[in-house]
């Protein structure tokens, strides 16, 4: 069994790197957009960028944010990048940031220093005539937070939810059939690694607007 096992596993690893190799080469096909930054709550900006092959053009990679947050980041995003990241103790086993009155928490980062040499670096590449704004609906924001992103200045934005906004135009309703925190079940991978959000979010259209 032990021997079947380490056949399967290798075969199928094959088989997923083979997937993706064609997946992400279509999906750089399609790509129009150049030089954008995609500011987003947690890691799917940073998912999206490494399929199409993309250098980073944020900082906001490899961390999240809480959507309350969030909101007050992009609506006052110049300001916010102004300021210099400090740190503070937290329960978590990796770096918690705050800039101004928001937490920022470095979930992919071993030390402070690794975290702010990314954010430093990264920030200073924001391309702030093509960017693009990605948030989850959840941590308990309402629809007027959500309507907030209106005053966003940005090339196109996005709000995934489990719930229906009819009357806000980039609220993308998706509804998985089963129940987990809304937010983490976009980030589940299917047996060929590719993750939930990418089979309803168009990313690539989504970047490709013509705004």
């Amino acid at each position: 069994m032990i021997i079947l096992r380490k056949i399967y596993n290798k075969l199928l690893n094959l088989i997923k790197k083979y997937f993706n190799k064609i997946y992400e080469s279509k999906l750089r096909r399609k790509l129009k957009n150049r030089n954008f930054s995609i500011v987003c709550s947690n890691c799917i900006g940073g998912i999206i960028y490494h399929r199409l092959g993309h250098q980073f053009l944020s900082p906001t990679i490899n961390l999240w944010m809480h959507q309350n947050d969030f909101v007050k980041f992009v609506l006052n995003l110049k300001e916010y990048i102004s300021k210099d990241l400090e740190f503070i103790q937290s329960e978590y086993d990796y770096p918690v940031g705050v800039l101004g009155d928001i937490k920022i928490y470095f979930n992919h980062s071993k030390t402070q220093e690794e975290a702010r040499t990314n954010w430093d670096n990264r920030k200073s590449r924001i391309n702030f005539d093509n960017l693009f704004i990605i948030m989850y609906d959840r941590d308990g924001i309402t629809k007027e937070d959500i309507k907030k992103l209106e005053q966003v200045d940005c090339r196109n934005k996005i709000v995934l939810s489990d719930k229906e906004y009819p009357d806000i135009d980039y609220v993308l309703t998706i509804k998985p059939n089963y129940n987990k925190i809304n937010g983490q079940q976009y980030l589940d991978k299917d047996i060929l690694d590719r993750m939930t959000f990418e089979k309803y979010f168009d990313f690539v259209k989504f970047i490709n607007c013509k705004n």
